[in-house]
């Protein structure tokens, strides 16, 4: 069991009890009534959330963090960042999914939705550092199903071999409309259906693929596209999402499908417009928060994420009241667990234990007037002091065991692939 004494929740002092991967009691004085072997953790000056939700990432591209920046997007992806990939070995991978693991969890991240080559290498890492997660097989054939039928084959072997840590579901990546055949988009389809399995995949991220699938797809946008093949279902999770039709937003919400905002990602990389964040709302979409990786962001903190995607929906809209602290706080924690059904996403009796303490005793976060307000307007994911997932303390004060021993090697990996200085 864990104890966790003297933390706020709700602006009220409080202990939290939690006995294998679930929170059993919120109270005062819980030591008193608990008896047994037990881990304590000193909550003061603290406050107790649910963690965070990452809905976009790409893990070991961590390793390519500050190479090829400001470039327009595909330039930055066939100049940089697909070559580079091409030359990533099997320790590359591995160092990348922990060096991104310590960087989530060090900002409060505790599930993280991935889209990344070699996910069985990503598994092996999740054993050892046991975040929660949907990890996704990705299927990418640059437009040759002859390469896409070998994949989908492997694909299938993977489900077949592969039981999961606790805590982590599979699902499967299509990279792209215009990186996947319409061969590759129906085989996934299909085996997706048959398996009940989620759908990861980049949508109308530029205006570029917007106009490319016109010409190639008889004036049908990607939204319209992926609909005519019966693609689009309450399983798909479409990244970005910035150049939609009001019919592609009508489609999306009929089909219930979820769309990822990845503000920093589309505004670094200059996409050209924003999140149409009130249009989906209204219209009932579901909608999560994601970094995308952090080649193109350039870190995987969530908190910075939120304060982001907040501000840049004012902008746009002239309109203060769009998108508040609230709002955003509920997509990146509530309302992600919800949508991966993982339980949490409270801090509540019977949820799950997945939650982080955040500090409050920074000078950002003085005066505590609105606690949310601070956490996505004032402070960093430096705040985060401790996390628990499913039960588990990945870090407790800021301390990650092995966290050098990442940091050290990760760069060894990064300096043979991009020539970081060390």
């Amino acid at each position: 069991m864990i104890l966790i004494e003297n933390t706020m929740l709700n602006g009220k002092g409080t202990d939290i009890l939690i006995h294998e991967n679930k929170i059993v009691r919120i109270g005062s004085d819980l030591q008193s009534e608990t008896t047994g072997d037990m881990q304590v953790i000193n909550g003061q000056g603290t406050a107790v959330l649910s963690s965070l939700f990452n809905g976009h990432t790409h893990s070991p591209m961590v390793l390519l963090r500050g190479f090829g920046d400001d470039l327009p997007l595909h330039q930055w992806l066939t100049d940089c960042i697909w070559p580079v990939e091409g030359q990533m070995t099997e320790e590359d991978y591995l160092m990348g999914y922990r060096l991104a693991f310590l960087e989530m969890i060090k900002s409060g991240t505790g599930f993280f939705n991935e889209m990344y080559m070699f996910p069985r290498l990503a598994l092996k890492v999740l054993e050892e550092i046991p975040m929660k997660g949907l990890v996704n097989y990705p299927i990418i054939d640059g437009l040759d199903w002859e390469s896409g039928k070998k994949q989908s084959e492997d694909c299938e072997l993977f489900f077949k071999e592969t039981i999961p840590p606790e805590g982590v579901q599979l699902g499967i990546a299509a990279h792209s409309i215009y990186a996947n055949s319409e061969s590759s988009l129906c085989w996934i389809r299909d085996f997706t259906s048959e398996n009940n399995l989620k759908i990861h995949i980049h949508l109308s991220e530029t205006e570029k693929e917007v106009e490319d699938c016109k010409a190639a797809h008889g004036g049908m946008s990607p939204v319209e596209y992926l609909h005519s093949l019966d693609f689009l279902s309450d399983r798909v999770l479409a990244a970005h999402c910035v150049w939609l039709s009001n019919s592609d937003m009508e489609i999306l919400a009929r089909m219930a499908v979820t769309v990822i905002h990845n503000p920093v990602s589309n505004m670094k990389l200059a996409t050209g417009r924003a999140f149409p964040y009130a249009q989906l709302k209204e219209r009932g979409v579901p909608i999560l928060l994601g970094t995308d990786g952090a080649a193109s962001n350039n870190n995987l903190d969530l908190f910075e994420e939120m304060k982001v995607a907040a501000l840049l929906q004012k902008h746009q809209s002239g309109d203060p009241t769009v998108m508040t602290a609230g709002e955003i706080f509920h997509i990146a924690s509530k309302g992600a667990a919800d949508i991966f059904g993982t339980g949490g996403g409270d801090i509540r009796e019977g949820a799950a234990a997945d939650l982080i303490l955040v500090d409050l005793d920074r000078p950002e976060m003085v005066p505590l007037t609105n606690i949310t307000s601070n956490l996505v307007y004032s402070t960093s994911g430096n705040c985060v002091r401790t996390l628990i997932s499913g039960g588990r303390i990945l870090m407790e004060n800021r301390m990650f065991e092995g966290e050098d021993e990442i940091r050290n090697k990760a760069s060894v990996c990064a300096a043979r692939l991009v020539g970081e200085t060390l």
